[in-house]
């Protein structure tokens, strides 16, 4: 895991009306180095309502983290919450992606994160969000330093 290539910056992208948007590029670098697809997997992040992007290899190595753990629940003699890896694993889609880091944005998703025009792009090391830039700007369990950048880049892109 040492040679992953870690999701390292931001970016505030627009949106079309079919949901094609394209990932920034220091994203989309790390997205290309990391597999040999260019598919991008989503998920939604149940804690904050946006989305979580990864390249198709970081299920592999997160699989590899849980099942030790359900192993050592079971010979405990306790129960497995079956659950985690099913949400994990199941509740996620495909979006391929172009050489310009292009892609749409399943319908699913966009609708759950509630994205709309305007997508927000944050590097979180092993994966990074994708919000709906209002929605983070008013989850105030956010960093204020996050809101900051949001409402830095809307300001450049002219929509404050």
């Amino acid at each position: 895991m040492s040679d992953r290539e870690l999701y390292l910056s931001y970016g505030l992208q627009a949106v079309d009306a079919k949901g094609r948007v394209a990932v920034p590029a220091k994203l989309r670098a790390a997205l290309e180095r990391n597999a040999d697809a260019r598919d991008l997997l989503i998920a939604r992040d149940s804690q904050h309502g946006c989305l979580v992007g990864f390249d198709v290899n970081w299920p592999r190595i997160l699989h590899a983290r849980i099942d030790p753990r359900e192993l050592a629940v079971e010979d405990s003699g306790e129960a497995v919450d079956y659950n985690v890896a099913g949400n994990a694993f199941g509740n996620l889609e495909s979006a391929p992606f172009d050489s310009a880091g292009r892609f749409v944005l399943p319908t699913f998703f966009r609708r759950r994160a509630k994205i709309e025009k305007w997508a927000f792009f944050h590097g979180r090391g092993n994966t990074f969000n994708i919000w709906n830039p209002e929605a983070l700007l008013a989850d105030e369990s956010i960093a204020e330093e996050t809101r900051e950048l949001v409402e830095f880049c809307m300001e450049e892109k002219g929509l404050r």
